[in-house]
């Protein structure tokens, strides 16, 4: 089959595409709860005439198309969105206050299932199997881990997996790769700094954990700066810093939560037991206590 014959047959279902991904944007749902979301990838599937198994790690969904043989390959799309409250003044905004396809898990499926309505048109021509994989909880539930150890990956035995994410940061119609890794992988932070309480009058008579946790954030930044091989890659953000309830009182607790990204295991794993290090020590040296 040639490539411009593909070309060809995805702009005819382009509108198709777009009305798939409308829809499930305007019903974004998050990690483990895409019910919504797997059903319409259920009910498209069975109107593709292809075969499939669902409720795979709760709500995921994997199709198959070819004669069920090795060689097997396997086209992979996330389902959930993010707990975001949507601003966009668009027509297939978010119906759900706090939630939101902001990271473009609603365009993956929806590529997936015209993917899937293109290679069922031209199943005849497969000399092997496809699964299409509709994967849940991406965004920091391990939903892959979970539908590879519920067997996704055998009967036949997958050899090869293709996935995409779409960026906002190369042209529209381009695609982008390179050898090697491309993407991190990522842990998550959560820091809960304890101090002591009391008037912000009189902060000699408490042990402030806000300023404390205030130089764990900036601390935390010389980890990437002053420790990591220029030529290798890491990220730390603290993106959520919580504390106290009244403009008078020092609080007693801060809590501080965020992300670790790296490129290999070994550096998320080096970095996790840096932050733990730094957070604890900073805690220390400023008479606080730092649970990591």
């Amino acid at each position: 089959m040639e490539i411009s014959e593909i070309v060809s047959q995805s702009k005819g279902i382009h509108q198709w595409i777009v009305e798939k991904r409308r829809t499930i944007h305007r019903h974004p749902e998050l990690m483990y709860e895409e019910f919504e979301t797997s059903k319409l990838v259920q009910e498209t599937l069975r109107d593709l005439r292809i075969p499939y198994q669902k409720d795979i790690a709760i709500t995921g969904v994997v199709g198959v198309i070819g004669n069920g043989e090795e060689p097997c390959i396997a086209l992979r799309a996330d389902m959930d969105a993010l707990p975001i409250h949507e601003e966009t003044d668009v027509d297939f905004r978010s119906e759900i206050d706090g939630k939101m396809h902001a990271c473009g898990h609603d365009c993956h499926t929806a590529m997936l299932l015209g993917a899937a309505r293109i290679l069922k048109e031209n199943e005849n021509k497969i000399q092997g199997t496809v699964k299409l994989i509709f994967q849940p909880a991406e965004e920091g539930g391990a939903g892959g881990k979970m539908m590879r150890e519920q067997g996704v990956l055998q009967n036949p035995k997958v050899q090869k997996i293709f996935a995409l994410h779409v960026a906002g940061t190369i042209p529209m119609g381009t695609l982008a790769s390179k050898e090697g890794t491309l993407l991190a992988g990522t842990s998550s932070i959560k820091i809960l700094v304890k101090g002591n309480g009391g008037h912000a009058a009189a902060p000699h008579h408490t042990i402030d954990p806000v300023v404390t946790g205030s130089k764990i954030v900036v601390e935390l930044q010389t980890l990437i700066s002053r420790e990591l091989n220029p030529l290798e890659s890491g990220v730390i953000s603290i993106t959520m810093a919580n504390a106290g309830s009244a403009t008078n009182v020092i609080p007693s607790t801060m809590e501080l939560q965020g992300t670790i990204r790296s490129l290999t295991s070994e550096g998320i794993s080096k970095l996790q037991k840096r932050v733990k290090e730094v957070a604890e020590s900073i805690a220390t040296a400023n008479r606080c206590e730092a649970e990591v």
